[in-house]
């Protein structure tokens, strides 16, 4: 179903030359909006990973070249918007405490998010805001986050019914 899937190609602008020099992300609003996630999220954790500042909600300083941005946007989908069971971008996020996790719409998989990084903590503020998926968590759901978490760590392996 990759038909579906379709993200418009990243458009930068270099904001000025010398000293100084800017990015400026020209269609992150429609790059976003095809991720399903907030632009500020993404400029967000493009900024820290790049390790540069972000200025405006899509000005990163710096001269960044469009491979190197097109990678850590290929990382940010890798780790907050694709799921790690199925790899289908259908997740519905949800908040448990300080917590930031999902449940995917295709494949049912319950996963865990970087909470702490800035992007992490941008989806936060987009969810309590109520612009993102709220979906509640029912005691299964919990019961199979638990055993996942546990077989990432290694610690306990579930058993096949």
């Amino acid at each position: 179903p990759s038909y579906r899937y379709k993200m418009p190609k990243m458009v930068l602008k270099q904001e000025s030359r010398l000293n100084g020099v800017k990015i400026n992300v020209v269609n992150i609003e429609e790059v976003a909006d095809a991720l399903r996630a907030p632009s500020i999220a993404i400029m967000k954790f493009m900024s820290s990973e790049l390790g540069a500042n972000l200025e405006q909600s899509s000005i990163i300083k710096g001269n960044h070249t469009y491979d190197v941005m097109l990678k850590h946007l290929d990382k940010f989908i890798e780790r907050y918007i694709s799921c790690r069971g199925c790899g289908y971008p259908e997740l519905a996020y949800m908040l448990e405490g300080k917590d930031l996790k999902s449940k995917c719409n295709s494949c049912g998989k319950m996963n865990t998010h970087d909470a702490m990084h800035k992007a992490g903590k941008a989806l936060i503020n987009h969810i309590k805001q109520g612009k993102g998926q709220i979906v509640d968590i029912t005691s299964k759901d919990k019961k199979v986050l638990e055993e996942d978490d546990d077989d990432e760590d290694g610690d306990k392996k579930r058993k096949k019914d």
